[in-house]
């Protein structure tokens, strides 16, 4: 009896922060991350169709830098080159050298820009004081993997995307991410991670459409990192 009260105790103390507290812990420490002032990586993404058919490959090479902080993204398609990076909130996009100025282009590569960061620098960009977590206990995914859920959520966005991490209750290190965006929620699993900078950064990943019960429908992205180079202070 004086165990189960133990634990239940344990279990009634977890907070959104001291789960979050403890996930950027098994990721190298938060003066670890915030030591970081570059780094660069491929990204290679596969979508399939859903009968398992490959409908696209394309690789981006990335970069994120701090002091100032930017972000670019180059890639080809079709043999053109598409160059796009923000620096001081100021977006600039160009195919082959052209600088581009439609203001809607504009607005997705904006989008773009954010989105890369936002899921390669996880779990840290939780710590943003625009997200609202909410602790949501433990479940299991797959049937098998025991998590701990956290729910995040945007005041700053008008009808944004809902997300729910999902944190090893092993080791806090993420194990998944789940999100509702255009009415359409995909569960994406992180398979492995690098081990070259201690943060545990994502290596392999794969993306999964859901149905309306929550069940895996098929298989939509695979995605694998790899880190050129990075430098800290």
């Amino acid at each position: 009896m004086f165990l189960l009260i133990l634990f239940l105790s344990c279990k009634s103390e977890i907070t959104a922060e001291k789960l979050l507290k403890n996930s950027i812990n098994a990721h190298g420490g938060e003066a670890l991350w915030e030591e970081m002032t570059s780094i660069l990586y491929l990204k290679q993404t596969t979508f399939y169709d859903e009968s398992g058919f490959i409908e696209e490959k394309k690789i981006q090479k990335i970069k994120h830098s701090w002091e100032p902080f930017e972000t670019s993204i180059e890639w080809e398609d079709e043999g053109d080159i598409y160059f796009a990076y923000s620096n001081n909130n100021k977006v600039n996009f160009y195919i082959n050298d052209i600088l581009q100025n439609d203001s809607i282009q504009l607005k997705k590569i904006d989008e773009l820009l954010k989105g890369a960061f936002y899921v390669f620098w996880q779990p840290y960009n939780l710590l943003d004081n625009q997200t609202n977590l909410i602790y949501l206990g433990t479940e299991n995914i797959l049937d098998s993997i025991s998590v701990h859920v956290l729910k995040a959520s945007y005041s700053n966005q008008e009808k944004g995307d809902i997300w729910h991490y999902y944190f090893n209750t092993d080791n806090f290190k993420l194990q998944a991410a789940k999100v509702k965006h255009n009415e359409k929620e995909s569960l994406i699993l992180n398979e492995t991670v690098e081990l070259e900078t201690g943060l545990f950064l994502n290596k392999i990943r794969k993306s999964y459409y859901l149905d309306s019960l929550g069940k895996i429908k098929y298989l939509r992205a695979a995605y694998s990192y790899e880190i050129n180079y990075y430098k800290r202070d």
